[in-house]
């Protein structure tokens, strides 16, 4: 059984390594991961950077001409563009559907 931490007398560690680098388990989740500063969100590089837009069931129905019955298919095999789960709905990254696409365009003739 590991031993208790020494700056936190009777709360069991469970971790492979070493003592010192070990979080308790019952610290809080944001404590456990490595937080390295990154670029600040407000600042320049965050102005020239855009997400990629998320499409709806609905987008990619018209975009692709197809039926939402049809897209909600596909999903469910596996077919067509990966898509995300947010809540209920399904979203479309544009890129995805743009590589999907391609990966399923002919080739030139």
């Amino acid at each position: 059984m590991p031993a208790p931490t020494p700056n936190r007398p009777g709360i069991q560690t469970t971790c492979r390594r070493t003592q010192a680098n070990c979080q308790p388990h019952d610290a809080p989740l944001a404590a456990r991961f490595d937080r390295r500063p990154g670029p600040a969100m407000n600042g320049p590089a965050a102005s020239e950077w855009r997400p990629d837009p998320l499409l709806t069931i609905d987008d990619l129905a018209a975009w692709l001409g197809k039926p939402k019955n049809t897209l909600y298919a596909w999903h469910s095999r596996g077919k067509g563009p990966r898509a995300i789960r947010v809540g209920n709905t399904l979203r479309y990254r544009r890129s995805e559907v743009e590589r999907w696409l391609e990966d399923h365009t002919d080739a030139e003739r």
